[in-house]
């Protein structure tokens, strides 16, 4: 993965990025630490897919906070300008809120102004009695748009008609 331009970010986002190792972080104005990812994931295609992480790194309840949607979307931004590629966003599972989250960042998309320039879908998944949400975010001017589509639409058929 390119790295991300952090100073071109920081023009448009309203909380300072910076970068330690492989992850991008943040503080919001209520103090809430974040730590901002990218791992490389081959589960469904061999190169150019990554997992979007995002991690609240004290665990601590964030109040409602506008500026950490934007902050987000800078960063995706940031990243589909040197990574030309497929995002996977998956729910965190460890503390039950994996649905919470899902709204969140669906709500998230869905009010972003630039929504229009992203394929974006999400999904539901239920294995072990436990449900999991992803999303998945493409660049519409990906010249792969539609055989990315179908593979993944492919993979989550198979998920979805395994038996639990």
């Amino acid at each position: 993965m390119n790295k991300l331009d952090i100073s071109a970010i920081n023009t448009n986002s309203p909380y300072s990025i910076w970068n330690e190792g492989d992850y991008y972080y943040f503080r919001s104005r209520y103090g809430v630490m974040y730590k901002v990812g990218f791992m490389e994931d081959f589960t469904i295609w061999e190169e150019n897919a990554y997992q979007f992480l995002i991690l609240n790194e004290e665990n601590v309840p964030s109040p409602n906070d506008a500026n950490i949607k934007t902050t987000m979307f800078c960063i995706i931004e940031g990243f589909f300008i040197k990574n030309p590629s497929i995002l996977l966003y998956l729910c965190e599972t460890g503390d039950g809120k994996q649905a919470s989250r899902n709204r969140l960042f669906i709500r998230w998309f869905e009010e972003y102004s630039n929504k229009h320039l992203y394929y974006f879908n999400t999904i539901e998944l239920e294995a072990d009695g436990i449900k999991n949400y992803a999303a998945i975010i493409v660049q519409k001017s990906n010249p792969k748009l539609t055989e990315i589509i179908k593979v993944f639409d492919d993979v989550i058929k198979i998920l979805n008609d395994k038996p639990q």
